[in-house]
């Protein structure tokens, strides 16, 4: 089954103050490069990927746009419904739609190899929504594409909740916090670089 990664990647990090997506993750580490942006393209880097950056007169653009080099973009300023109603028109053809959100650091190439797992399994008619190892609903969350016309109704930052509550899910466990980690403030990001 064909799916496309859309990674939301167009948000203005107003609550850290600095461009977390673009800005080297603040743990020891071997990999160039290695930034919350440069991970989600990694973890899907085997689908057909589409980021969602800012406008192209956003601050942060030009960083994002040079880390992700060639992979395909679209350029969205608005709210965050509007970044998830362009992926879905993006992937059209498509049987499914993985939303990716690009400050989850923890998610890898093995976590959406297995909800794209989980999505075959259905036969592509159900969401498949990833979840922690206590139950925790996080993300990413794969799409099958009747629910792509849903999407033209999202308004506002609320997400994909609606669409979530109309069709239902199926959860994928992922392990540890993957599925639910992730850096949205000051102290979370001081605290993915703290030793454990």
């Amino acid at each position: 089954m064909r799916v496309l990664a859309g990674i939301c990647a167009a948000g203005s990090s107003t609550r850290m103050g600095f461009d977390k997506l673009a800005a080297p993750l603040p743990t020891a580490t071997l990999v160039p490069r290695d930034t919350c942006l440069t991970r989600a393209c990694a973890a899907s880097s085997h689908l057909d990927q589409c980021v969602i950056l800012p406008a192209q007169d956003h601050p942060y653009c030009a960083d994002r746009a040079a880390l992700i080099g060639a992979t395909p973009a679209l350029h969205v300023s608005g709210a965050f419904s509007d970044s998830l109603k362009a992926l879905a028109r993006a992937a059209h053809g498509y049987d499914g739609l993985l939303i990716q959100l690009a400050d989850m650091p923890l998610v890898t190439r093995a976590h959406v190899q297995a909800l794209c797992a989980a999505f075959e399994s259905g036969a592509g008619h159900s969401i498949i929504r990833a979840v922690d190892v206590a139950g925790r609903q996080g993300h990413p969350v794969l799409f099958p594409a009747a629910t792509f016309a849903a999407f033209a109704a999202l308004e506002g930052d609320s997400g994909a909740q609606s669409i979530v509550a109309r069709f239902g899910v199926t959860p994928c466990v992922l392990t540890g916090e993957a599925a639910t980690r992730d850096l949205d403030t000051p102290a979370q990001w001081a605290a993915f670089g703290a030793p454990a």
